[in-house]
């Protein structure tokens, strides 16, 4: 710090005696090594902060998607780089997001164009794709954390499982596919909601 301090000052041709003559048995030795640690640890406390702000604000990006893109760009996006991912169809009234980092995972958010401030939601619903049921065993999934979860069979190709204790998700198995959708939202919601909801699931093409 010093040292960076001197150069400075000799390109201004200002640089003040005392750091000329800086030396271990100059009488303001020790004001420059306390000077110089106040300023490391000020440094250091700065760059922490900003670290731990830009990860706040990462996390938050990455929950309420503010990367937003349409459902054509999203279409688009997700052909041209072969993301194999369901959602619930276009929405004119909300606009998209799309996490593809952990292979095999393709996380789509419905995000609203007018934020909602009175009920504080940042999305729709989360449309999460699983590749296959391998993928599926890997991960956690706090959407049957309750025992209090059913299976629904809307149709011959389509059935649900909810957890009944809170009625924010439902997963979806597709006869003849290997993916399995996982579709949350904010609140909670009927059950007639989650079957019209499950009856839109569909490959984004």
């Amino acid at each position: 710090m010093i040292a960076i301090y001197r150069w400075i000052l000799r390109l201004t041709k200002k640089e003040h005696v005392l750091v000329t003559n800086y030396q271990r048995s100059h009488p303001h030795f020790l004001l420059y090594i306390g000077l110089d640690a106040v300023l490391s640890f000020a440094l250091v406390f700065v760059g922490i902060q900003i670290a731990n702000s830009h990860s706040s604000v990462s996390h938050k990006l990455v929950e309420a998607g503010a990367a937003t893109i349409s459902a054509e760009q999203l279409s688009n996006l997700v052909k041209n780089e072969h993301i194999d991912a369901f959602w619930l169809g276009p929405m004119p009234e909300d606009e998209y997001t799309i996490n593809h980092e952990i292979s095999g995972i393709a996380d789509v958010f419905y995000l609203p164009k007018v934020s909602d401030q009175s009920s504080g939601n940042l999305y729709v619903y989360e449309v999460k794709t699983y590749e296959n049921k391998g993928i599926w065993d890997a991960h956690t999934h706090s959407l049957l954390s309750s025992a209090n979860t059913s299976t629904i069979r809307i149709n011959k190709d389509l059935s649900i499982k909810i957890n009944r204790a809170s009625m924010k998700g439902e997963i979806a198995t597709l006869a003849n596919k290997s993916e399995i959708v996982a579709i949350a939202y904010p609140t909670a919601q009927t059950l007639d909601t989650m079957i019209k909801n499950a009856e839109r699931i569909t490959s984004i093409q």
